[in-house]
């Protein structure tokens, strides 16, 4: 059945208490990525992911995005480096990541967001 999701800024029921694990990363320059991840809708065969999305602070750097990752900052604060460029995002702001950024995702506090990913 196709029906809307609602997706809820505590995330599903009991998310927010599970323990944080580490998450995947692209070159670590600072901190470590602690948190958790729930797709709230996937499409495999589309290459489509949807959901929320936690962390802790880190810096990393990235040579080519992987994927085009549109986001919604429900908590925190993110900058981007690139290009001689810094733009800043923070919570209540939405922003597109393209497939293929060259840049540093640059996050000096917890991270709470709900995010779609296209690869």
């Amino acid at each position: 059945m196709t029906v809307p999701i609602r997706f809820s800024p505590t995330g599903p029921e009991g998310w927010k208490d599970l323990a944080d694990i580490p998450l995947e990363h692209a070159e670590l320059l600072a901190g470590l990525p602690l948190g958790h991840d729930f797709a709230y809708f996937q499409r495999p065969q589309a290459k489509l992911r949807a959901g929320i999305w936690r962390s802790s602070a880190y810096t990393e750097k990235y040579d080519n995005y992987p994927s085009d990752e549109f986001m919604v900052l429900l908590k925190g604060e993110v900058t981007l480096e690139y290009a001689d460029t810094s733009e800043t995002f923070r919570q209540g702001d939405a922003f597109l990541v393209p497939k293929g950024f060259k840049g540093v995702w640059r996050q000096p506090v917890d991270v709470l967001k709900f995010y779609v990913i296209v690869e």
